[in-house]
């Protein structure tokens, strides 16, 4: 199964670039690697830690996320833009929902922002 851009997908553990282990979450997919037959995406962790969203903690480009009957989210989230990780596609167990491309633009616009202050 191929997954597009704005689909949110649950990924089991994994090595991220650092070689830190990255244990089942559930990721924003932002891109992928190949054309015809990916084996890599690209995407960001979606976290229901409200504690870390922008309008209350340090976190500035962690953005919000409502559930709603699209992304089939348990509960309201965020996403955190600031770090795009590589999912390797073996540890893809499933698509849960998507998000709107109005999200998907909001995420982007934050990750680009994030990318001017390195």
């Amino acid at each position: 199964m191929k997954y597009e851009i704005g689909d949110i997908i649950w990924a089991a553990k994994f090595e991220d670039k650092e070689q830190n282990l990255v244990d089942h979450h559930f990721f924003v997919v932002v891109n992928d690697d190949g054309e015809l037959i990916p084996a890599e995406y690209f995407g960001f962790v979606i976290s229901s830690n409200l504690s870390k969203s922008k309008e209350c903690s340090k976190y500035k480009y962690n953005e919000p996320l409502k559930k709603d009957n699209t992304n089939n989210l348990d509960y309201d989230s965020i996403v955190k833009c600031d770090q795009l990780f590589k999912i390797p596609k073996k540890t893809i167990s499933y698509k849960l929902g998507s998000v709107n491309v109005e999200d998907m633009i909001r995420f982007l616009k934050a990750y680009d922002e994030y990318l001017k202050t390195k």
